[in-house]
């Protein structure tokens, strides 16, 4: 399953048919497009408003390792209108934190930083991808499921010499529809690695594999979970049980290494 998350209906139009998205459904206050494993929702401008319409569509199927793809159009500083870009970086203007959305789905496709402001940014100050959903929508999207599968992709509508002011719908919704062949092509890995790491059943299999070797309280239980998914996702062709993690003698010792050797696995920024 991956759920699709667009800021405003001439986001959305260009991806209904494309995508097999034939139903559509007043929900919660949201229109819903959907179909049997693709599902995408129109949340609103703003980070509030996105984390609110993430946290609804969570609610209504809590299933986890579900793939999660915000799709918006954004300005930048000096980018080319029309151009496509993942975000690399996520920042909240407002509160200075940072995201890193993992890379490893396989596609060569461009990257950036992306700054989320509150208001529309006309000063261009920075020369990155600027939007107001992203930092309302990554880490609520993260809850259930690993990081590897949410990802921010945004067509660059605006800069410097073509001010926010002059972008109208019609322009926005022809941006992303001249976007199709790359977000159908992400659509469809995010999709596939959703799908791997669902099929691996991590929390029946290897799971017990350490819960007989060291005993971890109901948290570090969790957490063991969370770090085994997000091993399959980055590193699926690494054997997870080796001679160095058996060396260690406690719970905690095993998720602290599992940790540091996931976050010092170079991420790969195409």
């Amino acid at each position: 399953m991956i759920n699709i998350v667009t800021a405003f209906p001439g986001e959305a139009r260009p991806l209904i048919e494309p995508l097999g998205l034939t139903d559509r459904a007043a929900r919660g206050g949201y229109t819903l497009y959907h179909n049997d494993h693709r599902r995408l929702l129109i949340s609103g401008a703003g980070k509030v408003q996105t984390a609110a319409a993430v946290g609804w569509l969570r609610g209504a199927d809590p299933a986890r390792h579900q793939a999660w793809l915000n799709i918006g159009i954004a300005g930048h500083g000096n980018g080319h209108i029309g151009a496509g870009l993942l975000a690399h970086r996520i920042t909240d203007m407002a509160t200075g934190k940072n995201w890193y959305p993992p890379q490893v789905h396989g596609l060569s496709l461009p990257t950036d930083n992306l700054l989320s402001v509150d208001r529309p940014e006309t000063g261009y100050p920075v020369n990155c991808l600027y939007d107001m959903e992203a930092a309302g929508f990554y880490p609520v999207a993260c809850r259930t499921t690993t990081t590897e599968l949410v990802q921010c992709y945004k067509v660059i509508s605006d800069n410097r010499d073509n001010p926010v002011a002059g972008v109208t719908q019609e322009q926005g919704e022809a941006l992303i529809a001249d976007r199709l062949t790359d977000i159908c092509r992400l659509v469809t890995a995010l999709e596939r690695l959703s799908d791997r790491v669902t099929s691996r059943q991590i929390a029946g299999n290897s799971l017990a594999r350490f819960t007989n070797h060291w005993h971890f309280t109901v948290s570090q239980r969790h957490q063991l979970e969370r770090l085994l998914v997000r091993w399959d996702a980055r590193l699926p062709d690494q054997p997870v049980w080796c001679d160095e993690l058996q060396t260690r003698q406690q719970a905690s010792q095993v998720l602290h290494w599992l940790e540091h050797r996931l976050d010092t696995e170079p991420v790969r920024l195409d």
